[in-house]
């Protein structure tokens, strides 16, 4: 029998002594504002330009901390730092967000998405939330107003290939909105809300789900056609369990709300969401080195992409969390065998014994296989968002322990 308060501290600890401290240390540009990107394991800066994603969800997660683990005014007051920094460079004329500044501010990338948009407004809701200040709360409704907007107009637009050219759609953007709108929910009325959110799920099910399969793939063409590509074939572990984790917090949300689409399908999608964590794990485990590899073929067939067997903490994180919600929504015994599994490894070999920090990516030897500790395209954001959510869900130990008999498919048999 696990104890699940012993894990809980475990996790309390790793988050509050090693994740948070090295990103109030090194992570702050006190001259310029907002955050560095690029950091060394000792915590030198590597690279002084900002990615608008990693700005905005480094301002997210301290203000998301001190709403939901403890009010430490420092967390608010990086939050804030980000959040400043963010309104006042972030995005256009028009309200849409660039991809990357210089250290001053100035725009050095456009999007090409709207993954930069999304994240800006999670982090705006969240200090709204925070601060009841009431510019936060407008500055996310203006976001997310023409989001919504420019979106919708695109995907129409994508319909029509121009010229026959492929045009791949990635699975990280409707992730990325889908979080937005969970993040809205207070700030926006209820039909609009639910409109939203129902919209974007029902992306995610009936164009990013292979239904002969029920994979959900990392690429597509537009309305969800498959390319038999090694891009189109390629699985991405970590957005796997990411889409997982974000559709259980959809389901625990709509269990006790019997309007929208999610009425009558609640149980149905948290059965689906595990399914896909059981069969990444299975899929993706290294069975010589241990860890999750972040790729596979959902063919079969050899990945050609060279670091597909690297092992990055983002991902081992993300399946963290999504086994364990998934196992109190649906009781399935394989996502606590997974967990243990997954937890055993991530915290053997990811935890910097010298110094602040986890290693940001290992070799299959367990090795760390780059000397930083964020880059551009993998800040902190999975790391304090998981670990503080499941050192949280840890701690309800009378709801994990398995007290019901559980049917083949997984969940629980009524007496």
């Amino acid at each position: 029998m696990h104890d699940f308060q012993k894990l809980s501290a475990l996790y309390q600890q790793a988050l509050l002594r090693q994740v948070v401290p090295f990103c109030l240390k090194h992570g702050r540009d006190d001259q310029y504002g907002g955050y560095f990107d690029s950091i060394s394991a000792a915590g030198e800066v590597i690279d002084s330009d900002k990615s608008v994603d990693l700005q905005a969800q480094q301002a997210w997660a301290f203000a998301w901390l001190y709403n939901t683990v403890d009010g430490q005014p420092a967390w608010l007051e990086h939050a804030r730092h980000g959040a400043l920094f963010l309104s006042e460079f972030a995005q256009d004329a028009t309200l849409h967000c660039y991809a990357q500044l210089d250290r001053r501010g100035r725009p050095v990338a456009a999007a090409s998405d709207y993954i930069p948009d999304s994240f800006t407004i999670i982090a705006y809701a969240q200090l709204h939330r925070a601060t009841g200040e009431d510019e936060w709360a407008m500055l996310a409704k203006q976001v997310f107003s023409n989001l919504r907007q420019r979106r919708e107009a695109d995907r129409a637009k994508q319909i029509d290939v121009l010229g026959g050219l492929r045009q791949l759609r990635h699975l990280s953007e409707p992730i990325a909105v889908l979080k937005a709108i969970l993040e809205m929910q207070p700030l926006l009325d209820e039909e609009t809300w639910k409109e939203s959110r129902d919209s974007i799920i029902q992306e995610l099910l009936h164009e990013f789900v292979d239904r002969r399969t029920d994979t959900l793939r990392e690429s597509i063409l537009p309305e969800g056609a498959f390319v038999n590509t090694p891009q189109g074939r390629r699985l991405a572990i970590g957005l796997i369990f990411q889409t997982a984790s974000y559709l259980l917090d959809v389901y625990s949300e709509s269990s006790d709300n019997r309007g929208g689409v999610l009425g009558n399908v609640n149980r149905k999608l948290a059965s689906q969401v595990v399914a896909w964590c059981l069969q990444a794990c299975e899929q993706a485990w290294d069975e010589t080195g241990g860890g999750l590899n972040q790729y596979v073929d959902m063919k079969g067939q050899p990945v050609i992409f060279p670091d597909w067997q690297q092992k990055w903490a983002w991902v081992q994180v993300e399946a963290i969390n999504a086994l364990i919600k998934g196992y109190l929504y649906t009781r399935h015994p394989d996502c606590l065998r997974w967990f243990k599994r997954i937890h055993d490894y991530t915290f053997q070999h990811f935890p910097d014994p010298a110094q602040a920090g986890w290693q940001l990516v290992l070799d299959r030897q367990a090795q760390p296989l780059l000397t930083v500790k964020s880059l551009p395209s993998v800040g902190c954001f999975s790391l304090i968002r998981c670990l503080a959510e499941t050192a949280q869900l840890l701690t309800q130990g009378d709801k994990i322990q398995p007290r019901e008999r559980i049917g083949r498919s997984g969940l629980p048999i009524s007496s």
